[in-house]
């Protein structure tokens, strides 16, 4: 047993300085560009996703890139006051303890040996065969829980703006049941 932990580390450790961080990467999922939208009460103007590399044995990346739900953010036109915009801007995070070793299934090798021997009239006979077969257990899984903040309202005139995770929302126009806007 020692043995086989020495060579795992011998194997492993090396490779852990090449591991990327775990970082979570935030992720724009409405369009953007400089076309104008429109959008009614209760429209989402603004959604983005977060994920979280999955972290490996050594603590770092897992080195296939494979990640997990780590919440986002979602901006919401509620209405017209005035002449001012409003929006509700929603953050949900995720917590999780999924590994690469949660995510990951197992295979495992089972080999056998046939042998048989006998005899063909007065001749001896005999035969071996091996075969290998795969018995694969899936990944055990892992569990998340997902909180959220409390709801920001923003309100915005024409012409104003504001950034959200790294990306501008800006108000082209008010009406009192519509919205015109750009995000950049």
């Amino acid at each position: 047993m020692r043995t086989i932990v020495f060579a795992f580390a011998a194997i492993i450790l090396p490779l852990a300085p090449g591991c990327a961080p775990v970082e979570t990467k935030t992720k724009l999922m409405t369009s953007a560009g400089s076309q104008i939208r429109s959008a009614g009460p209760g429209d989402v103007v603004m959604s983005f996703q977060s994920r979280k590399a999955l972290p490996n044995i050594v603590g770092g990346a897992d080195i296939w890139g494979r990640t997990t739900n780590a919440g986002g953010t979602t901006v919401r036109f509620v209405g017209a006051r005035g002449s001012e915009a409003v929006f509700e801007r929603t953050d949900v995070v995720v917590e999780s303890n999924a590994t690469t070793i949660t995510e990951s299934p197992m295979i495992i090798p089972q080999t056998t040996t046939t042998t048989i021997n006998g005899t063909v009239g007065m001749t001896d006979v005999s035969g071996t065969a091996h075969s290998t077969s795969y018995q694969l257990i899936p990944p055990r899984g892992s569990s998340q829980y997902a909180t959220a903040q409390r709801p920001i309202a923003i309100t915005l005139g024409s012409g104003q703006s504001v950034t959200i995770q790294g990306r501008t929302l800006r108000v082209v126009s008010i009406a009192p049941n519509s919205l015109k806007y750009v995000i950049e």
